[in-house]
This record gives C-alpha cells, sequence and structure tokens, in this order.
C-alpha cells in the first residue's frame, strides 16, 4: 500500500517537473523569438514565474520520492548499478542544469526589466538575448528526462 502511495506521488512529481521544463522553456521560446520588448518582457516574466511555481519544486520532489520509492521497494540506492546511474543523472540535473537555467534567466530578466524601465532595447537586452544559455539548458533538461525514464522503467526489469 505504502509503495503504491509512493508510486502515485512520485509519478505526480515527475509530471510536475516535465511542467515546469516546458513551462521555462516555452515562453523562452517566445522571448527570443520576437523583438517586441513588451512581449518580451511578458514571456521573461512568465519563464520566472514557472520556473518557481513548477520546475524547481517539481525537480525537487521528483528526487525525494523517487528516493523513498525506491528504497520501501527494497533497492539500495548505492550498490544498485542502475538506481545509482539514475541518482547520478538526477543530481546533474538538480545540481548542474537547473541552476545553469536560474542563472540565465536572471541575467535575461533582469536586462528585460532595464530596457523596459527604459522604454527601449538596451545593448544588456541584445547581449542577453545573443546568447540563448536558459533556452538551450531548458531544452537539455527536457532531453535529459528521457534517461532519467528509461532507467526507471527498464532498470529494475
Amino acid at each position: 500500500m505504502l509503495s503504491d502511495v509512493l508510486l502515485f506521488l512520485h509519478l505526480l512529481a515527475a509530471f510536475w517537473l516535465v511542467a515546469g521544463v516546458v513551462g521555462v522553456a516555452l515562453p523562452l521560446l517566445r522571448a527570443y523569438s520576437v523583438d517586441s520588448l513588451t512581449v518580451q518582457h511578458l514571456a521573461v516574466e512568465e519563464a520566472h514565474h514557472y520556473q518557481g511555481v513548477l520546475l524547481l519544486p517539481g525537480a525537487i520532489l521528483a528526487g525525494a520520492t523517487g528516493v523513498f520509492y525506491w528504497s520501501e521497494r527494497g533497492y539500495d540506492l548505492f550498490t544498485t548499478g542502475w538506481l545509482l546511474a539514475l541518482g547520478l543523472l538526477y543530481l546533474v540535473l538538480l545540481l548542474v542544469f537547473l541552476p545553469i537555467v536560474n542563472m540565465g534567466l536572471r541575467r535575461l530578466r533582469l536586462a528585460v526589466l532595464q530596457a523596459s524601465k527604459e522604454g527601449s532595447p538596451t545593448p544588456e537586452l541584445a547581449e542577453a538575448l545573443a546568447e540563448r544559455v536558459p533556452l538551450a539548458f531548458a531544452a537539455l533538461c527536457g532531453l535529459w528526462l528521457v534517461p532519467l525514464v528509461a532507467l526507471s522503467v527498464f532498470g529494475p526489469a
């Protein structure tokens, strides 16, 4: 029974994480593809909002519920090879990819806010839009979920 509840919570957290990746990547894609400062401002604010509401909590909860679920199922987290690989991939997502998305998004948001305050695009905004680090790493987060799901589904078999 507890195992079923933990599995449900883990799947819910995984969907929350996926919603966060999509919720950050799509507004960023919109911000990079338009020239209107107003639309860029709204898109970056939307991405920032979804990062805090969906992406980061979803990532943390997916990892926590995964640890509880696999422990409840009787797997040793450090000696089971596929589970260790799953944990390492998760840690790369949590400790490398998500902070890079956060830093790039924060830089872009600051540039958009400064440009909005001045009423026209600034050189800082042009520079922040020229490097697509938050968009690239948000997309990489989405691709990184594929091996995480594959190990979770096919690892125990």
